[in-house]
């Protein structure tokens, strides 16, 4: 029983930092979670953990070898934590989608790879500094994503018809007079039919031209089906 309480003893600094990794952690998860992505709380506790966990088991390790400066056994830290930071990087990659026209995820891999720095920083017992992490890493997720930044939109538009292709001329020189930017198209007719499949990837800059350009484009009813996504 009091080999057990001194191991306690003797441990509770490496218990109070992975508690603190699971608190810090938490809150960057709690934002991803907030935004529906798949990383949320539980994917940010277990990464923050699992990093400061490491850390610890290598400082443990380096005390029971009482490896010091005269030691003939070598441990860099550094190593340690490279690895572990590399091997948080695949399950970052993991969270990117990536489809024809789109890319998601990249916040997300982002925020996996930063609390996976406050667990390896937690785990070294600078508190202050994975505290700070901890508070940019939400000012960069909350505060930056409520400025009104106006960015390009991509999206993808997709035209059907039956008749020449003198109709997709008309309607790119249309979503060209709105400040659209055709970035890539797929022109598909068939002969016999005469059916035209369009998919056009555009950037605009403000959401009202974009909304002007498609229910202009739905008001044809030269047009089968217009859809965009």
């Amino acid at each position: 029983m009091t080999n057990i309480l001194d191991t306690v003893g003797h441990d509770g600094i490496f218990v109070v930092r992975l508690l603190v990794a699971v608190v810090l952690g938490g809150l960057v998860g709690i934002e991803r979670q907030t935004r529906g992505r798949a990383a949320g709380l539980r994917t940010n506790i277990l990464v923050c953990l699992g990093s400061a966990a490491i850390i610890i088991a290598f400082q443990k390790l380096s005390l029971e070898l009482n490896i010091g400066a005269e030691s003939v056994i070598r441990m860099d830290p550094a190593r340690v934590a490279a690895g572990v930071i590399t091997g948080i990087g695949f399950l970052g990659a993991g969270t990117i989608v990536k489809s024809r026209d789109f890319v998601r995820g990249l916040t997300t891999a982002a925020s996996i790879w930063v609390v996976s720095a406050i667990g390896v920083t937690i785990g070294l017992g600078e508190y202050v500094i994975a505290s700070v992490l901890t508070l940019l890493a939400l000012v960069a997720l909350y505060v930056l994503h409520r400025l009104p930044i106006n960015g390009d939109h991509y999206f993808s538009l997709q035209l059907k018809w039956i008749g020449d292709l003198g109709l997709l001329t008309e309607a790119t020189d249309h979503l060209l007079q709105e400040g659209a930017h055709i970035k890539h198209r797929s022109v598909m007719r068939l002969p016999k039919t005469g059916q035209c499949h369009v998919n056009l990837v555009l950037r605009m800059r403000k959401k009202e031209h974009e909304s002007a350009a498609l229910e202009r484009l739905q008001a044809d009813v030269r047009f089968d089906e217009v859809g965009w996504t």
